[in-house]
Parts: C-alpha cells; sequence; structure tokens
C-alpha cells in the first residue's frame, strides 16, 4: 500500500496519467518509479493473498485436526511457511517483471520527450506470453485462493458447530446455563471473523481474478473493459488490505496483544512493561490467554 500514495500523489494529482505534449510530460525516473510499483505491488499480493490461505490451513489443522497441531504448526513450521510463501511467489511473479519497459513515446525528435510505460518489445512480439501472464494472474493471485480460503473457512464454521453441540450435550442444564455466555460469544465472535474475512476477500479478489482470466482468452476484452476498471479493482485491493487489518484488530485480542507486544511494548522504556512479581520471587509478563483462537 505505501508506494501506491506516492505514485497516486504523482500520477493522478501532481500530474496526469497521460502524455498530451502541452502540460503534461513525465521523466524517465518518474516513470521507472511507476513501473517499479506495478512489478512490486504484484508481487507482495501475491505474498499476502498466499500468507492468507497459509494461515486459513494453520487455522483449520488446529481446530479440525488439533491432534497434528503440535507438530504440524509449530513456530518453525511457520517460519518456513512464511519463507516458502515468499520465496514462491517472487518466483512466480518473474514472468512479469519482463513485460513492461520504460519507453520514450514522442515521436517527434524536436519535441519534449514524454516517458511512459508500455509493453516490452518481447511482450509485444509474443501475444500469448501476455495471455498466459493474465491467466496466471486471475487464477493463481485471484480465483484459486479465494476458493481455497472460502472451502477451509466453510470447513472451520461446520466444525466449530459440531462441537459447539457437542460440549452442550456434554454440559447438564446448570453448567449449561452458566457457561453458555462465554463460550458462545467465543464462538460467535470467532465465526463472524471468518465469514467478515472471507466475504472482504471474494468481494474485492475475486471480480478481479475473473477480469483478468476473460483478459488471458480474450485481448478485446483487456482492452474494452479490464483497462477500464484498472483504478477499481486498484481501490478494491487496497480496501481489502487495510480493512483485514483493522478486521482482526477489532475481533481478536489475541491478535491485538501479539501487535503490542511486536510493535509497541518492545520499543517502549523497561518502566512501562507490565511485570509481575510471584510469591516464590520469579518475575513474569502479564499475558492474557482468554482471547479468539483464531
Amino acid at each position: 500500500m505505501s508506494p501506491y500514495v506516492v505514485m497516486a500523489l504523482y500520477l493522478y494529482i501532481i500530474t496526469k496519467p497521460q502524455c498530451d505534449w502541452q502540460t503534461t510530460y513525465h521523466t524517465q525516473p518518474w516513470m521507472s518509479f511507476v513501473m517499479f510499483h506495478n512489478l512490486f505491488i504484484i508481487t507482495t499480493h501475491m505474498i499476502a493473498m498466499w500468507l492468507t490461505v497459509s494461515l486459513a490451513v494453520f487455522r483449520y489443522i488446529f481446530v479440525c485436526r488439533h491432534t497434528l497441531a503440535t507438530t504440524m504448526c509449530s513456530m518453525q513450521r511457520a517460519q518456513l511457511t512464511v519463507l516458502v510463501v515468499f520465496v514462491g511467489s517472487v518466483l512466480s511473479c518473474i514472468p512479469y517483471y519482463f513485460v513492461y519497459q520504460v519507453k520514450d513515446i514522442q515521436e517527434d525528435p524536436a519535441e519534449r520527450s514524454c516517458y511512459w510505460v508500455v509493453h516490452s518489445d518481447f511482450a509485444a512480439s509474443h501475444p500469448l506470453y501476455l495471455n498466459f501472464l493474465y491467466w496466471l494472474f486471475g487464477v493463481v493471485i485471484k480465483i484459486l485462493p479465494c476458493v481455497l480460503l472460502t472451502y477451509l473457512s466453510a470447513l472451520l464454521i461446520c466444525a466449530m458447530q459440531k462441537a459447539k453441540k457437542r460440549r452442550a450435550r456434554l454440559l447438564n442444564n446448570i453448567s449449561r446455563v452458566i457457561d453458555s455466555d462465554s463460550s458462545s460469544n467465543e464462538h460467535n465472535r470467532t465465526t463472524m471473523m471468518l465469514v467478515a474475512v472471507v466475504l472482504c476477500f471474494i468481494i474485492t479478489e475475486l471480480p478481479q481474478g475473473i477480469v483478468a482470466w476473460i483478459s488471458g482468452v480474450d485481448a478485446e476484452f483487456f482492452k474494452e473493459v479490464y483497462v477500464h476498471l484498472g483504478d477499481l479493482m486498484d481501490i478494491l485491493v487496497l480496501i481489502n488490505s487495510a480493512f483485514n487489518f483493522i478486521l482482526y484488530c477489532i475481533m481478536s485480542q489475541q491478535f491485538r496483544d501479539t501487535f503490542k507486544s511486536l510493535f509497541v511494548t518492545k520499543h517502549l522504556p523497561p518502566f512501562f512493561h507490565r511485570v509481575k512479581q510471584h510469591p516464590n520471587g520469579a518475575e513474569y509478563s502479564m499475558v492474557k490467554t482468554e482471547t479468539t483462537h483464531v
């Protein structure tokens, strides 16, 4: 999201997204940044999408295959998963790095130069290569993560519903009345978070994936539809990226505590750290563990 702010300020406020040879000229460094932004945002977006799917897989193992969670969901496995997603996403995006180039589109040498991001000579001479990339972008980055996240979340919600019913059968009436509020609130909060994440993901990502996939099949569709929807789809992606973070902060105490410990508490002076003294003389930090386990 960060380079998008710089790109939008330059291309839509300071200048215009075009070369009109009267008032708007773009320099080579600025267009190089715009091209870098396009490639950077595709790469980081793919990383973010598959990290979201990886989180859903870990979630599924914890809830539905809890006997395997201690071995399959260790910190080492989580770090390895992040590394594999990062490296795999970068490698998958390498074909995109050869699609664009910065070129002076001013044909008259007597006129002032105006640089723009255009298809590279290789991409322009290989239309099937471009079609393949649109298909890759639509399916691998958009449609497939949406399908997997929806499927895993549906399995999680079904598993939680079954667990809630089993717990209700095991508890007698008195204990069920006492325990119903806390367990039901946690269950409902977890379910709402899963549904909200999936809905936001599908609403903002799936349409762009379908449009990109069609563009890989029909070149005219790309020119007539995809190009004109570019800004709208960028806004949807930005909304999803921002909303996910806000959603987790609102609905998960564990996420808030972890975020504060990583980015806030760690950088505060020792005076602000909450350290308690145990009766046996040992010191320990206060950590709230009664959280939503998502």
